[in-house]
């Protein structure tokens, strides 16, 4: 068995015990309650997590949700995980268009300048743990296939150029956000004549609502938005992945149509076998969003903050709770604190295996990174307190080493 391991995964063979060993827990979405990470193909996880729609330039309510599961996946690898995290840019959507319109520009050359933006903030984020971005304009002929087959399989059905998912026929529709059909009932999607139910929701869309539309054996249109992650992952992860993440605003209907999709073309269930949500990101107690018009892009608050100090801000609160802009001006006076600690006992140049393990065990129950970074403080503290430099050296590298984890520099100058 370790020889296998071993041949398998050489890079990381060092590492194997402590993934045998590893008891990391999440919250499962599907589940409501904390579940151990069972990765259906070990040491590989596999991840897929929503990406954003390119029609304006990223804010820091998509740097939260990005910034926690980098954290994640540079945990995962740290225990020996070797994770395959797979993300999409949705660059076909009406606001696109709508947004390039105003801008007197192709829409097609505008999501081009805004996805790569986007590109250009993640890396500033120091967020640097994807292995994949994938543009859903080149997998619109993978979308067809899908639609074809949902309609083969009596899963789906056209309606005078459109294209349903007909949700009576997919009993489980609602379980991932736990609601009732008369819950649903209350909550119709899409509405239109031309549909069978009030859930039903569109797979192909025949108004022209993207420059470059295509053919499609229901007349020239557009994939909807739900099949268009649907066309991404069963061709790379498979038709079941270990984790899927996102907003949780995203779980109705977006990822329940997913579902839907996805067992009804592979007949495997479940396609996900890990949900993981994150909360909002407010300002001045709204949700920051485009719609609201409250959004602070990521490129500006760069100019006031550093990469490390939002990171710090953003996992000093629990993923699963909401978070407020105003936290950042106290993150950037804490972490402050913690670098000139660090540098009174350690320097950058000294690396240490050995993590506090109440770090890990926090990071091990359902990503407590608010525990995790109140236990790199007590140790740094510890270490201040010690007489003896070697042994406050070693655990100062100790603290800056589990905050590289989490991909923030105890080192860096403000």
């Amino acid at each position: 068995m370790q020889s296998g391991f071993k041949n398998k995964y050489p890079a990381i063979s060092g590492t194997w015990v402590r993934l045998l060993e590893a008891k990391i827990s999440l919250y499962n979405t599907m589940s409501a309650k904390k579940e151990p990470l069972r990765p259906r193909d070990p040491p590989r996880v596999t991840m897929f997590v929503c990406g954003p729609t390119v029609q304006a330039p990223m804010h820091l309510g998509h740097a939260r949700t990005y910034i926690f599961y980098d954290a994640l996946s540079r945990y995962l690898r740290h225990n020996g995980y070797h994770v395959e995290y797979l993300m999409n840019i949705t660059d076909v959507d009406e606001t696109i268009t709508s947004a390039a319109l105003k801008a007197h520009q192709d829409p097609l050359e505008y999501s081009a300048r805004v996805g790569a933006s986007f590109l250009a903030d993640i890396k500033r984020l120091n967020i640097g743990t994807v292995s994949n971005f994938e543009s859903v304009s080149n997998h619109v002929e993978e979308m067809i296939r899908q639609v074809a087959l949902l309609i083969d399989k009596g899963f789906a059905y056209e309606a005078g150029g459109w294209v349903y998912f007909d949700t009576k026929r997919f009993t489980r529709f609602g379980r991932l956000s736990h609601q009732s059909k008369q819950d649903l009932a209350l909550r119709p999607l899409e509405l239109s004549r031309k549909k069978r139910n009030l859930n039903d929701f569109g797979l192909w869309r025949p108004e022209v609502l993207v420059e470059g539309r295509w053919e499609s054996p229901w007349g020239l249109g557009s994939p909807g938005w739900h099949v268009q992650d649907t066309a991404v992952t069963i061709p790379s992860l498979g038709p079941q992945y270990d984790i899927h993440g996102g907003a949780y605003e995203l779980i109705y209907p977006h990822h329940e149509a997913e579902i839907a999709q996805g067992e009804s073309l592979t007949g495997v269930s479940p396609m996900v076998r890990h949900w993981v949500h994150t909360s909002l990101l407010n300002m001045d107690g709204q949700k920051m969003s485009k719609s609201l018009g409250n959004v602070v892009s990521v490129r500006d608050a760069l100019k006031v903050y550093s990469a490390s100090e939002i990171r710090y801000c953003f996992l000093s609160i629990h993923y699963r709770k909401e978070a407020d802009l105003s936290g950042l001006g106290s993150a950037r006076k804490r972490l402050a604190g913690l670098r000139r600690m660090a540098g009174e006992l350690a320097r950058p140049d000294q690396q240490s295996e050995q993590l506090p393990p109440q770090f890990e065990r926090a990071l091990n129950d359902d990503f407590d990174s608010p525990k995790a970074l109140d236990w790199v403080e007590r140790t740094l503290r510890a270490a201040a307190r010690l007489g003896h430099p070697g042994s406050a050296r070693e655990l100062a590298s100790s603290a800056a080493s589990a905050m590289n984890i989490l991909g923030v520099d105890l080192f860096e100058s403000s």
